[in-house]
């Protein structure tokens, strides 16, 4: 029984070190059934493709604005074992202010080429924030949005891009290793230590985590908000675990952006039942 017992961390060892393309397949578990949007939105988005720097073409989704003066753009970051479907299905609660919202997508998710791993997802984000410029213009407003693994992308891409108007992370884990089962932490092939990069992050950051998720420590939020860069709020909501409910959290966040966008000292609008601020970072 002993032997048996040691056989399967040393499996898993052994897939980590002779087997990244199968470890990281587990760590993303991209999503690859086709897309369906007309069964998910309420306006159906426009289709459109980016090219990534490395020749890759992936496919995301885009509603334009409901004015053509509207300066405001939310990228949209999906998470682990989604697709740009299932990010559409999220994001378009997004557009309830008439703002324009951009869909990413990864390489290996959803029907697009290649394989996924942090650089190729940080290569992918990069192509999607040239794409969010090009759509809304020099003048743009960019918000990345992120839930979950989404979230590491989108601080690590506002990060590298140092343009963005903000950041919305959603139940955002500090670091993946505390959101990986257990038996994987030492093996994993891809880091992500969004403490790192929440403190690189100088613009305007909210923090959206469900107090009984089970997947990302809700603790998580307080650790991001210590380390963040720019001023921070971190936002707890009672009973809602680690999926949003974007029908209440998007049109929330759709008004949010224009209180961010004033500068320090606007407050936020009234928040949704059930939430609570849980702490305020000024750098």
């Amino acid at each position: 029984m002993k032997a048996r017992i040691l056989a399967v961390p040393l499996a898993v060892a052994l897939l980590a070190v002779s087997g990244c393309s199968i470890a990281r397949n587990a760590l993303y578990a991209p999503r690859t059934e086709p897309i369906a949007i007309a069964e998910w939105t309420k306006a159906q988005p426009e289709r459109l493709t980016v090219s990534t720097p490395d020749g890759l073409i992936l496919e995301g989704f885009y509603w334009p604005p409901a004015r053509a003066d509207d300066r405001d753009i939310f990228i949209f970051f999906h998470g682990r074992g989604a697709h740009q479907g299932v990010g559409a299905k999220y994001a378009q609660y997004l557009a309830a202010g008439g703002d324009a919202v951009l869909v990413a997508s990864y390489r290996g998710f959803g029907g697009n080429p290649g394989h996924p791993s942090r650089e190729g997802l940080l290569t992918d984000a990069t192509a999607f924030v040239a794409k969010a410029r090009q759509l809304a213009g020099p003048d743009a407003r960019l918000w990345f949005v992120g839930h979950s693994l989404g979230a590491a992308v989108a601080l690590q891409a506002a990060c590298t891009d140092g343009h963005e108007a903000g950041v919305i992370a959603i139940s955002a884990f500090s670091d993946i290793r505390e959101a990986a089962p257990p038996l994987l932490r030492s093996f994993l092939p891809d880091q992500w230590d969004n403490r790192r990069t929440a403190h690189c992050v100088t613009a305007p950051l909210l923090i959206l985590q469900g107090a009984e998720d089970r997947i990302v420590a809700p603790s998580s939020a307080a650790v991001l908000l210590k380390s963040s860069g720019g001023p921070a709020t971190a936002i707890a909501i009672a009973n809602w675990a680690h999926k949003p409910v974007m029908q209440t959290m998007g049109p929330w966040v759709a008004e949010a952006i224009e209180a961010l966008a004033k500068g320090e000292g606007t407050p936020l609008p009234p928040l949704p039942e059930h939430w609570a601020i849980e702490g305020v970072h000024r750098p």
